[in-house]
């Protein structure tokens, strides 16, 4: 078997992800998939990589040293395709994007639509993940640009500001706080939430906001997608907290009412990362500088 790099970035995301199973998700592949890659993988090298349990995998010595080798061999790679492309003007080439699902949702489409426009010829591969995975991928060579939430360690890497969002609650019409314009969040804590998944920044942030206040929120329902959050609340499962990005279009606020979220600390904000500008290639450094200068034209 041919140990490609496909197959080694696959294999860093099963132990980031601790199971196969949300791998094979990030990598939109059925689990089967994974897993034969894996098994494969193991088969050539002549070595067990991972342990598996009943709760996930984790790796094994020699797993753990394999993907110490695979990180530097993404790392190398980049650094050559970075260096190859050097020589030309950075009209043609391959970008690879991580980044929040807030920052799809709202300003990145265009923004990369208006690159597009310029730079016909390069090909932008957009990926939506967590944010401290967005972070570990950068460091690790996986991607060339992130777009991640503040509140992780950037340590290795150069960072620019984004964008800003400011969280909201939304509850349904019929709920008792569907009068209120604006709320403090230890108020939304007596309430059922609609939570997004685990991984999500909003919900890690939720959650140790209420730990603060030594108090728990009462997740009544999950969803991985903010059209799912919306239309449990306008069911009335319970209220959510969200971006005023991601609330939607004014078309879309219906059967939910939206209030201000006053706590000083539900502004949030995001940046563009990258490991060092000069060893992006020339098409990544002209898509830095592309949302740098966005960035600062949206800039109050």
């Amino acid at each position: 078997m041919r140990i490609d790099p496909v197959t080694l970035k696959i294999f860093l995301t099963v132990i980031d992800e601790g199971n196969q199973a949300r791998a094979a998700e990030k990598h939109f592949m059925a689990t089967s998939a994974v897993s034969k890659r894996i098994t494969d993988l193991e088969d050539a090298l002549g070595v067990q990589l991972l342990e598996r349990r009943s709760i996930g995998v984790r790796p094994t010595p020699a797993g753990a040293a394999l993907a110490s080798h695979a990180k530097q061999m993404m790392l190398l790679m980049a650094r050559m395709q970075a260096e190859m492309s050097g020589f030309g003007d950075g009209s043609k080439g391959e970008i690879r994007v991580f980044s929040n699902s807030t920052s799809i949702v709202g300003s990145l489409g265009a923004a990369i639509q208006a690159f597009l426009n310029v730079y016909p010829q390069t090909e932008v591969h957009l990926e939506e993940w967590s944010s401290p995975f967005i972070v570990r991928a950068l460091r690790d060579g996986l991607a060339d640009v992130g777009i991640f939430w503040s509140g992780v360690s950037t340590a290795g890497l150069t960072v620019y500001p984004y964008m800003s969002a400011k969280l909201v609650v939304i509850v349904p019409e019929s709920h008792p706080l569907a009068s209120r314009d604006s709320i403090d969040f230890e108020e939304t804590l007596d309430y059922d939430h609609v939570a997004f998944h685990e991984g999500s920044f909003i919900f890690r942030m939720v959650q140790s906001c209420a730990a603060d206040l030594k108090r728990k929120v009462r997740t009544r329902l999950q969803v991985t997608s903010f059209d799912a959050m919306r239309a449990m609340v306008r069911s009335g499962i319970g209220i959510a907290i969200m971006t005023d990005i991601t609330v939607g279009n004014p078309d879309e606020h219906y059967g939910f009412k939206i209030l201000e979220l006053r706590d000083s600390w539900s502004r949030i904000e995001s940046f563009i990362g990258y490991r060092d500008f000069d060893t992006l290639s020339r098409s990544a450094q002209n898509f830095v500088n592309h949302l740098k200068s966005r960035a600062q034209s949206s800039e109050p």
